[in-house]
């Protein structure tokens, strides 16, 4: 990963702090670095201190199975048309051929971009409401037909439509944790640099954690993603 020129006092602290307080040293090096990194994303230079390995997070939707060698990390916008595009045309094969044959552990995460399309923020918070009700994949490919038809009376509709708990649906959509989850996935991404969905991250899995990954931007078709994974499968760990 590139790495921002670090300041002359990070230097000086690492050069000086006695061997007896590594500890705190080490905290206080992850929170310059930490620093580094939100600067780096408000000015657009995110790209710059893309983390060298990432961590799913404990409440991101995996499909498939878990344990695979490959992860392929989806950010998406619900009312995005090429997020709609790929979920109808792309992810029927892709999920036959790498997710159902458990070649690859795939992680839907949430990445609406309000500036263009402002009620997708509220339609990723229902998709996270339903799959807390068991249903996913059913509710995603409704709520991409609804797009900006998205309305108040949406959670009601859902919950007749899909046998959900309407009193715990609406509970949910108004749950400052789920809207937390929601954007610590925006975190991610603007860390990532990502900037336009669909976005895909798909690196090697090493204990719990993504490594040497490649961030794809667009999936028109499935080549795009298959592509990267033959490379990843086929190379060996260091």
């Amino acid at each position: 990963m590139k790495k921002l020129i670090l300041p002359a006092f990070f230097m000086a602290l690492a050069g000086c702090q006695p061997a007896d307080n590594s500890a705190e040293l080490r905290q206080e090096i992850e929170k310059l670095k930490s620093n580094q990194q939100q600067i780096a994303v408000r000015i657009g230079m995110a790209e710059l201190v893309k983390p060298d390995t990432l961590v799913v997070a404990e409440d991101a939707k995996w499909i498939g199975n878990k344990d695979a060698n490959i992860v392929v990390m989806e950010y998406t916008d619900l009312h995005c048309p090429f997020c709609k595009k790929y979920q109808q045309n792309v992810w029927p094969e892709f999920k036959e051929t790498f997710v159902d044959s458990g070649k690859v552990a795939y992680v839907a995460r949430e990445f609406p971009l309000a500036q263009i399309h402002p009620n997708a923020p509220f339609a990723a918070v229902a998709l996270k409401c339903a799959d807390k009700q068991g249903q996913y994949e059913e509710v995603k490919n409704y709520l991409f037909e609804l797009g900006n038809d998205l309305s108040n009376d949406t959670t009601a509709e859902m919950a007749e439509k899909f046998g959900l708990d309407k009193e715990k649906l609406d509970a949910c959509v108004v749950d400052k944790e789920v809207h937390a989850a929601i954007d610590t996935s925006l975190q991610e991404a603007a860390l990532l640099g990502l900037k336009s969905t669909p976005t895909f991250v798909i690196g090697k899995q090493v204990d719990g954690k993504i490594e040497d990954y490649r961030i794809v931007v667009g999936a028109g078709e499935i080549t795009k993603l298959s592509s990267v994974i033959d490379t990843l499968s086929s190379a060996k760990l260091d």
